[in-house]
């Protein structure tokens, strides 16, 4: 049974950003949205019998989209068909750095290396903004049950210039990022109700096939 809850949560993650993206974009422009899931990249380890977190660097690979990264690497696997499963892996110290245009809400999620809690800061071009901590152990009085890939968001109508990522424990690796996304629009969309309506009828829909499939790999 815990195989098949773990199977569903999994195949869950990667439906329900997609379809949170596809909401979001009803009430902007896709030109004033960029999603960045890092599978466009292909994960290739430096030295295939001892591959190492830090042998794919990424640092200005997504500047055409308005984004610098400082303190992280490629990580993930890529597969026969050509996909690929990346996340973005980051050092003690992770900074993404918007150029150009600055957008007002940016939003991710994160994971830890090591189930540590990640402490999150955003800033605009006049200082820091607004801090977010994910769960995980933060020392003895600051303590909360780790979890995988939560979403984390800032919203802010006068810009974010740049995301910090520190995790606890200061370690070598620290936080994970995946499925991140970024909107220019002065205001959140907010998606209409009857798209609401389908897409959650779809999510049940989804949901119901999805448990099937995990019902079938578990036998």
């Amino acid at each position: 049974m815990g195989a098949i809850f773990s199977c569903i949560a999994k195949q869950l993650k990667k439906m329900t950003f997609p379809a949170v993206v596809a909401l979001v974009l009803t009430g902007a422009s896709s030109a004033n949205a960029v999603m960045i899931d890092f599978d466009d990249i292909q994960y290739v380890p430096a030295d295939e019998l001892f591959p190492h977190f830090s042998d794919n660097p990424l640092t200005d690979q997504y500047l055409d989209k308005g984004l610098l990264i400082d303190g992280g690497f490629l990580v993930g696997q890529s597969f026969p068909d050509g996909t690929n499963d990346n996340q973005l892996l980051g050092s003690n110290f992770l900074l993404l750095r918007f150029v150009g245009n600055l957008p007002t809400y940016v939003s991710m999620y994160v994971s830890a290396a090591h189930e540590q809690a990640v402490f999150l800061n955003a800033f605009g071009e006049d200082g820091w903004l607004a801090q977010q901590q994910t769960s995980g152990y933060a020392g003895p009085y600051n303590e909360t049950p780790y979890i995988d890939n939560q979403l984390v968001s800032f919203y802010a109508p006068e810009g974010i210039s740049f995301i910090t990522l520190e995790a606890f424990y200061g370690l070598r690796t620290g936080a994970v990022v995946d499925n991140l996304f970024y909107d220019y629009s002065t205001s959140v969309p907010e998606p209409s109700l009857f798209i609401l309506l389908i897409s959650g009828l779809l999510m049940i829909a989804l949901s119901s096939v999805i448990h099937r499939q995990c019902e079938l790999v578990e036998k």
